[in-house]
């Protein structure tokens, strides 16, 4: 996994880890918009952005992948809200290009089980921000990612986008936000 991010959470049923997305992003002033896939604002860093596209992928070995656009990053406060509201584990991962670079938390209900991640501002991809890599040379995303028996080690929104979705992994379903 490079240049990207993901949430995943053990949940046998990816239509129950849509709805509590979605009251995830009501809550927090997004409403539902009929944006399709690959329709981004511009604008990558979380905080800033006033469009969301998810997509949310049905269960593979237990858990449920949820990708946003654009790639790079995936919302660590989501992850543990997700985790709280569906009373189970959440993964939150983001990978710099060279895979040393990355960030990672585990969680389980309420509790944080794992994080390792340093805010650091800066500018990337030309937008100024915070962005959550450290460097960690012990593990590799790949290994955690095995670890942890999750799938899709190189899936990423666009990914999906442009076709590259396996046929065994069912069929995706995309949610757009804005506010």
């Amino acid at each position: 996994m490079n240049n990207a991010g993901a949430i995943y959470v053990e949940f046998e049923d990816h239509h129950g880890v849509v709805e509590a997305l979605r009251n995830a992003l009501v809550r927090r002033g997004f409403a539902v918009a009929p944006h399709g896939p690959g329709a981004i604002s511009g604008r990558i860093m979380i905080p800033e952005k006033r469009r969301r596209l998810f997509f949310v992928l049905p269960p593979q070995q237990g858990w449920v992948a949820i990708f946003e656009d654009p790639r790079y990053f995936a919302e660590r406060s989501l992850a543990q809200e997700l985790a709280r509201d569906l009373g189970t584990r959440a993964i939150w991962i983001e990978v710099s290009g060279n895979g040393v670079g990355w960030a990672r938390g585990v969680y389980q209900g309420a509790t944080v089980l794992e994080e390792r991640y340093d805010e650091v501002e800066t500018t990337f991809y030309g937008e100024y921000g915070v962005i959550n890599f450290v460097y960690d040379i012990e593990v590799t995303p790949e290994e955690l990612i095995a670890d942890l028996g999750l799938p899709y080690d190189e899936l990423h929104y666009e990914a999906i986008v442009a076709g590259e979705l396996p046929a065994t992994a069912g069929v995706p379903v995309h949610l757009a936000f804005e506010r």
